[in-house]
């Protein structure tokens, strides 16, 4: 099934509207990232020629996100986590369409993890998180991920495979999540998404987040980041 982007964008509107109802009904804290804040603000929805959307989710209350929107959300999507699938390749969730590849169509919920306040220790963390992402999606991307991948990165997932083929992929997760705790999200200064694209750029002091503020999406209730103003100059500039 080939889906145009706005069709995608469509379902993933409505996945979006589901996740964000269940936070509010739970009290889960979330904030639309990156991308997707900024289509909410500059937009009111999403960015016309994009068809990703991000949320995150303050690190104590992943799990029980999880729980929640896995009990809830409709039958017509899944929620998909390594702890269900194995050939899983992120270490964050994904929330599709039954029927339809996560890894074409989906939004992500990413962690928002406490950091330490250290410039060394930041840099030395985000390495280490970054090296541990790209090893687990080596280590999953089998035969049975079906996403068309450059032949570059096939090339870096078998040196990958090669380099840490005892490190089974427990052990991995095991590293990622201890290190995603090592800073309590509760007493952090400063916060960071651990498997985001931008590096060093995705560490903001937590005071950019707070407790968020509402902004219409395609006509109902989001979230996004409290001082939304700040954290999009961060990330694009003059926005």
């Amino acid at each position: 099934m080939i889906l145009t982007i706005k069709e995608i964008q469509d379902i993933e509107t409505e996945i979006v509207k589901e996740v964000t109802d269940i936070c509010k009904r739970n009290n889960i804290d979330y904030f639309l990232h990156c991308g997707s804040a900024l289509g909410a603000i500059r937009h009111g929805g999403p960015i016309p020629w994009d068809s990703d959307v991000d949320i995150i989710v303050p690190n104590d209350q992943y799990i029980f996100f999880l729980e929640k929107v896995r009990a809830d959300i409709s039958d017509k999507y899944i929620v998909d986590y390594y702890d269900i699938n194995p050939y899983f390749t992120p270490l964050f969730i994904r929330i599709g369409l039954k029927g339809y590849s996560t890894m074409r169509l989906h939004i992500d919920v990413f962690k928002l993890i406490g950091i330490s306040s250290d410039k060394k220790e930041q840099i030395q963390i985000t390495k280490k998180l970054k090296l541990l992402s790209k090893v687990y999606f080596a280590k999953t991307a089998t035969s049975k991920y079906r996403g068309n991948i450059p032949l570059k990165r096939k090339v870096t997932n078998y040196i990958y495979r090669a380099v840490f083929i005892f490190k089974k992929l427990s052990s991995i997760r095991n590293e990622f999540e201890e290190i995603c705790n090592t800073t309590p999200y509760a007493q952090a200064q400063y916060v960071t998404n651990p498997s985001g694209h931008y590096g060093l750029k995705n560490i903001l002091p937590k005071m950019y987040y707070n407790k968020g503020v509402i902004v219409k999406y395609s006509g109902f209730d989001v979230k996004v980041p409290e001082q939304y103003d700040l954290y999009l100059k961060h990330y694009y500039g003059d926005y």
